[in-house]
């Protein structure tokens, strides 16, 4: 156990306080040799473990930017009842082991107060025991998958919509297009084959066949032969359950098989990092969307958002949004907690929440429902390689 403690101390630590992730050398290690820090003390510590290297770094990378954003703005404020937010993010590679073994030390040795942002269905499944095991708030996993969905767990809070509701989304769109065949590409993890029995629910619900699936490396190996098999039934159209480079890449390796399909990809999916990888051949994929429409000024949110952005030169984008709202309702919640806030209260604060309009997105939590939201839209990248609604 000392072994693994230490190696899992060793990897990648970043601590968003005000807004932007800094790399933390030696005052971190004399800080992890102290005593774990209690919810007493005077800055509120919040606890993340997620892709900070690996080929799911970048679409990470957007969420932590959204949230750090929001942070910072708070922080600038004087924090929550006059503590200020600091987020210890620790590397897991989307390597489930790595992920309990983070979750752990945030938990035991850092004293986080809560848990924001785990990324990844296998990544945060392997770390429920251990959220259950101490009863530490775990709030908007970036996943959605079913299994934090089905039942209540006390401790978990979903902002986002889940993947069967993208799902179905996506399928009642195809069969009201008179589509009656589909196939499915999947990552060969829990969160794809999560993804691949939606399909088949939905599509067997509506009467659309399914052609043929074939799973894919998460790695990214293999991905040629994997799109040679799918092209070979032809389907019209292909549901991605998949996410990060991988879906780009199999996207182009399809296209190289000399087939062609309509792609419909699922919201994990980072729009801007596939149009940077496809170029052109990005133009046509549909892709469902858990988030308020990020670009002009519909809603307030996503003028808060550009406006955020706009100072740091970046342009937002979904992920970025997600980030920016699961970090809003956290901080809604430690705002309902009270000046003197426990685990506890955070819970109490956030099921208390009920019904909360953040401006253009609406999350409703009670004592009997902790699934925030199930708002899903599809879009699509246009000729101009932007998305549109």
């Amino acid at each position: 156990m000392r072994t693994a403690a230490t190696a899992t101390r060793r990897r990648a630590l970043r601590i968003m306080g005000a807004g932007a992730a800094a790399l933390v050398a030696a005052p971190w290690a004399r800080w992890a040799s102290s005593a774990p820090r209690t919810e007493a003390d005077a800055d509120i510590l919040i606890g993340q473990s997620c892709q900070l290297s690996g080929p799911l770094a970048p679409l990470t990378r957007e969420i932590q930017e959204g949230a750090g954003w929001c942070f910072e703005q708070v922080n600038a404020k004087g924090g929550v009842h006059g503590r200020k937010l600091r987020v210890v993010a620790l590397d897991d590679a989307y390597d489930p082991q790595r992920t309990a073994d983070n979750v752990r030390l945030l938990i035991e040795k850092h004293g986080v107060f809560a848990l924001f942002n785990l990324a990844g269905t296998p990544t945060t499944l392997a770390a429920l025991p251990v959220v259950r095991e101490h009863k530490v708030p775990l709030v908007a996993p970036f996943t959605g998958t079913d299994a934090l969905r089905s039942g209540f767990d006390r401790y978990v809070f979903n902002v986002r919509a889940g993947y069967a509701d993208e799902i179905e989304k996506i399928v009642q769109h195809l069969a009201v297009l008179g589509i009656d065949r589909v196939g499915v590409a999947y990552l060969d993890n829990a969160f794809g084959t999560g993804g691949l029995d939606a399909v088949k629910g939905a599509a067997a619900r509506r009467g659309v066949a399914l052609a043929a699936a074939t799973p894919l490396a998460v790695d990214g190996s293999g991905l040629r032969a994997s799109a040679q098999d799918l092209a070979r039934a032809r389907p019209p159209v292909i549901v991605l359950a998949t996410a990060g480079k991988v879906t780009s890449d199999f996207i182009a390796a399809y296209s190289s098989s000399g087939a062609s399909a309509q792609f419909y990809a699922l919201s994990v999916v980072s729009s801007q990092q596939l149009i940077q990888a496809l170029g052109d051949r990005s133009k046509g994929v549909a892709i469902a969307q858990v988030m308020p429409y990020p670009w002009g000024s519909a809603t307030r949110l996503a003028r808060e958002l550009s406006d955020l952005a706009g100072r740091k030169g970046v342009e937002a984008g979904y992920n970025h949004m997600e980030g920016f709202v699961s970090a809003r309702v956290l901080v809604e919640g430690l705002q309902q907690a009270g000046p003197s806030p426990t685990r506890e209260s955070l819970v109490r604060g956030l099921e208390g929440l009920r019904e909360l309009d953040l401006g253009g997105y609406v999350v409703r939590f009670s004592d009997r429902n902790h699934n925030g939201s199930s708002h899903v839209e599809l879009t699509i990248v246009g000729a101009s390689k932007r998305v549109l609604r």
